[in-house]
């Protein structure tokens, strides 16, 4: 005798399609909430990004906002000169131009301009704005603690930023700031090279940051806990380049050698994890690496990111100047810090995705120009730890 079938079985065939259908839809149904739950996961541990630059002409056209939007931030970081104060401001003679001094009244009018730009307007309105400043939205060309508006000057930055009135950086002798990034892994640290930095003129031994803002450094620096140390700075902090033939031409911290040396000793000896040196002001990016050795014997490497000219740089203004940036880095010692090929003369700005919850967590940085992606580099963060000394003099 043939053995039933479903399809032999009255009904059978309707009920087992409906069984089916039903397991399928509930199948279904729970392997979507498991894949929204490894989404919500996923969405948890988004890196979180960084997005920085600097020199920029509030009156010029500015191209950047519409991609550093794209990107998604989750912050911006002004590394100096936001506005030029004093570009509108110009006197020449013989030897060329010399910048002339901003008023109060002439930056903040900049800063109104800048601060109403319609795609700078729409990041303020969507992310939190950081920043330091250098010499041109700082007043003055070169500018150094001498400047007769900066007090002034300070306020109008801060009101810039949107500084909270009780910040205590509205009454303190600087723009020096640290914060907290990304539920307090990030700790980012910004200097004010500007507002107590010596005159040139009084040689080797001047000091860019003053008694009262090392003090507060080396107090941050060994409280923190942080998983990364952002050190962000208005000029480079590891070129050596900085004469022609004795002549100064450019500005970084081996201008005053015995300042850049306590700044390295401080950042090697504290103790903290992953530092990475973050600076502007020379119009084109560039990623530095020094290879720092100890006086213990043991030797580290400390990383810098340069992004600067987000709305004029040097291959912006013609061949020939382009060709003095050429001629000059090719002078001896003047590329020794430099990644090989990790220069972008173009217009550009940056950003730093931190990937801490990743297996192996690290920094990807990228620079951006007007074409997109131009460099980029991952940093393990177990590479950009120094070892734990604590008085080493460190020669890097």
């Amino acid at each position: 005798r043939p053995r039933p079938t479903p399809s032999s079985i009255p009904g059978m065939a309707s009920m087992g399609l409906r069984w089916m259908t039903a397991f399928l839809l509930a199948a279904d149904s729970l392997g979507s909430q498991r894949l929204g739950s490894k989404e919500q996961a996923a969405a948890r541990k988004k890196p979180f990004k960084l997005l920085f630059g600097s020199c920029n002409t509030a009156r010029m056209p500015q191209w950047a906002w519409e991609p550093i939007l794209d990107r998604e931030p989750n912050a911006w970081l002004w590394l100096g000169d936001a506005v030029y104060g004093d570009l509108n401001n110009t006197n020449f003679n013989l030897l060329g131009a010399k910048w002339k001094a901003a008023t109060p009244d002439h930056l903040r009018h900049l800063y109104h301009i800048q601060r109403t730009n319609r795609g700078y307007e729409e990041l303020r309105n969507k992310v939190k704005i950081y920043g330091t400043w250098d010499d041109h939205d700082f007043g003055d060309d070169n500018a150094d603690g001498t400047y007769e508006h900066k007090i002034e000057s300070q306020a109008a930055f801060l009101d810039f930023i949107d500084e909270p009135l009780e910040s205590p950086r509205r009454h303190q002798a600087g723009v020096y700031a640290t914060h907290l990034l990304n539920d307090g892994r990030i700790r980012l640290i910004l200097l004010d090279v500007r507002y107590n930095r010596t005159p040139y003129s009084e040689g080797i031994n001047g000091d860019f940051l003053g008694k009262e803002q090392w003090e507060w450094l080396e107090h941050v620096l060994s409280k923190s806990t942080a998983e990364v140390h952002v050190i962000a700075g208005g000029i480079q902090f590891l070129a050596p380049r900085t004469t022609v033939l004795g002549f100064p031409v450019a500005e970084s911290w081996s201008r005053f050698p015995a300042s850049r040396q306590r700044l390295l000793n401080l950042i090697l000896n504290s103790g903290i994890e992953a530092p990475i040196l973050l600076s502007g002001d020379v119009h084109f990016a560039e990623f530095s690496e020094a290879m720092c050795h100890a006086s213990s014997g043991v030797s580290t490497r400390i990383v810098e990111v340069t992004s600067s000219g987000m709305t004029h740089s040097w291959d912006s203004e013609g061949r020939i100047i382009e060709s003095l940036l050429d001629v000059f880095l090719s002078l001896p010692g003047n590329s020794q810090n430099q990644v090989p090929g990790k220069i972008f003369k173009g217009q550009n700005f940056a950003e730093i995705e931190f990937d801490l919850d990743a297996e192996r967590p690290s920094l990807l940085v990228r620079v951006f120009g007007k074409e997109g992606q131009v460099m980029s580099h991952r940093y393990p963060l177990e590479s950009l730890s120094p070892p734990k000394e604590s008085t080493a003099s460190w020669k890097c």
